[in-house]
This record gives C-alpha cells, sequence and structure tokens, in this order.
C-alpha cells in the first residue's frame, strides 16, 4: 500500500499528466483554426499538430494510464471495487478509441497531404474531410475528461457485489505480464520501422543507366514494394508504382515521385505521416536504377 506521502504525490503526477493531454488536445484545435495560411504554412502548422500528437498527445496517456494504474493498485480503491472506477476505466477506452482510431489517422492524412502540396488529382482522399474530422473528434475527447475528473471528484457510484476479488499479487502479475509483452512488442516494432525509416538511399549515377523501363522492389513487413522507372538519355522520365499497399497512407507516399523526377534522384525527403512507406518505395526506386547499371 502507498503511503500518504506517496499517494499525494502520485496524485500531483496524475493531474499533470491529465493536464498535459488537455493542453496538447487544446492546442491543436488552436492551431487547426488557424486562418489564411499558404501552402507553406499549412505544412509548418500541420506538421506542429503532428509532432503534439505523438509526443504531448501520445506520452500523456500513457502517463494518465499508468499513474491511474499504480494508484489504483497500490491504494483501497482497486481496479474493480467500486462501480465508479470501473466508469473511469471504461471512459478511459472509449477515449483511446477515439483518440487513436479517428484523431490520429485524421492528422497524419492532413501532414501528410499538405506535405505533397494538396494535389487532389494525385490523392485519393479529400484534405477538408481529414480537417473537419478534428474539431468534432477533439471536442468528444475533453468532454468525456471532464467526465472523467467529475467522476473522481464526486464518485457517484459506490462499491459493488462481488463474490470473488483477485489478489493484488495476481493483479500485479497479469499487469506485469501484459506491460512487459507490451512494450516488447512495441519496441520490436518501433525499431523495424527505424530500420527502414533511417536506411539510406543512394543517388545512382544516371550517365550508367541504360534508356528504357526497369524495375525494382523491396521487401518490408511480408510486403513487396515495386516500381518502374523510365529512363531515357540519362534522366528519369517517370516513375511508375507497380505493387503497393492499398491503403490512403500508402498512396500518399506516392508523393515522392514528382520529386524524384524533379531531383532526378530517388535521394528526396520522404512524406511526413507516410514516412515508411515512403522509404521502401525511393528504395525500390534505386535498386531499380543500380540494377540498370
Amino acid at each position: 500500500m502507498l503511503e500518504k506521502t506517496g499517494r499525494r504525490w502520485l496524485r500531483v503526477i496524475h493531474i499533470i499528466f491529465i493536464a498535459s493531454l488537455m493542453g496538447g488536445l487544446a492546442s491543436i484545435l488552436a492551431i487547426k483554426a488557424i486562418p489564411g495560411l499558404d501552402t507553406r504554412q499549412l505544412f509548418i502548422a500541420n506538421y506542429s499538430i503532428y509532432t503534439l500528437f505523438n509526443t504531448v498527445v501520445t506520452w500523456s496517456f500513457y502517463g494518465v494510464v499508468t499513474t491511474g494504474l499504480i494508484y489504483s493498485i497500490f491504494t483501497h480503491w482497486g481496479l474493480t471495487k467500486y462501480w465508479w472506477i470501473i466508469g473511469k476505466w471504461t471512459g478511459t477506452v472509449i477515449l483511446f478509441t477515439l483518440v487513436w482510431i479517428w484523431l490520429g489517422p485524421a492528422i497524419n492524412g492532413m501532414v501528410a497531404l499538405s506535405d505533397i502540396g494538396m494535389k487532389e488529382s494525385a490523392v485519393p482522399h479529400s484534405y477538408t474531410e481529414y480537417h473537419n474530422t478534428l474539431t468534432p473528434v477533439i471536442s468528444v475527447a475533453l468532454l468525456i475528461m471532464f467526465t472523467l475528473i467529475a467522476i473522481t471528484i464526486f464518485r457517484p457510484w459506490g462499491q459493488r457485489t462481488q463474490k470473488y476479488e483477485l489478489k493484488r499479487s495476481w493483479i500485479l502479475s497479469l499487469t506485469g505480464f501484459g506491460v512487459v509483452l507490451g512494450v516488447g512488442l512495441g519496441l520490436m516494432g518501433y525499431y523495424d520501422l527505424e530500420s527502414y525509416r533511417n536506411m539510406e538511399i543512394g543517388s545512382p549515377d544516371l550517365t550508367l543507366v541504360p534508356d528504357g523501363i526497369h524495375r525494382g522492389s523491396v521487401s518490408y513487413s511480408g510486403f513487396e514494394y515495386s516500381v518502374a522507372v523510365k529512363v531515357i538519355e540519362s534522366r528519369i522520365e517517370g516513375v511508375g508504382v507497380v505493387n503497393n499497399r492499398d491503403s490512403k497512407y500508402a498512396r500518399f507516399a506516392e508523393g515522392i515521385i514528382p520529386r524524384v523526377i524533379q531531383n532526378q534522384s530517388p535521394n528526396v525527403d520522404g512524406i511526413t505521416g507516410a514516412t515508411t512507406t515512403s522509404k521502401c518505395l525511393m528504395k525500390a526506386i534505386e535498386i531499380a536504377l543500380e540494377d540498370a547499371e
């Protein structure tokens, strides 16, 4: 059991994480509402939203859940002893679903489309649709958080009748196993992603590449990304994507093609919000040119 001083500090940390999470969501709304931005300014604004979401919002949410879990396990309140605590955890799950199923993808879509340059003919989705998603989703998320705070303060539902109660040792064992498993899988996925996001892309000597259409491919996570590169008189005249994932974000990554043609090199900036697929397509273009040499 936590001593009084420990509980007090844990509450303070929990409140800081809650305030940070709400502040992050409110900041996203404020940036989204800035009017009259040109193309470059719009990308900067969306990149700021993207960064806020992936740092402040994400880590604050993890902090809220972790401190709440510790407080439940190491005090007399428990995880399921009181209905109001069950209500809080239910609300937290709803909040997680709302933010990561709707808000996250919308933010990724916005930053990717603004990075491409908003050329609607080149992308399969409307920027406006993503943009209009933010206000209602964040408003509902903030409403849920205010509701959870009110539940914590007023504790409207009492203790529930339960025949069996898990011992703290069982709760700790199950929670610990879940945390270790989740962190382990998360780290494996993270380092796998980073290995592709940070892989070096070369700039093959186009004077050594014969005229014609050259194919290249690269595999990632069990999927093969393939391209066909057209070279005429030592110039990249076109790039066709032969095989790509069937998803919005994978299609956004195809926004690198105009950059490759303009720079006459596969070593260009990837599309923010679709970085991994961008890198895979860039590597496939590099392989096509190198194999042609």
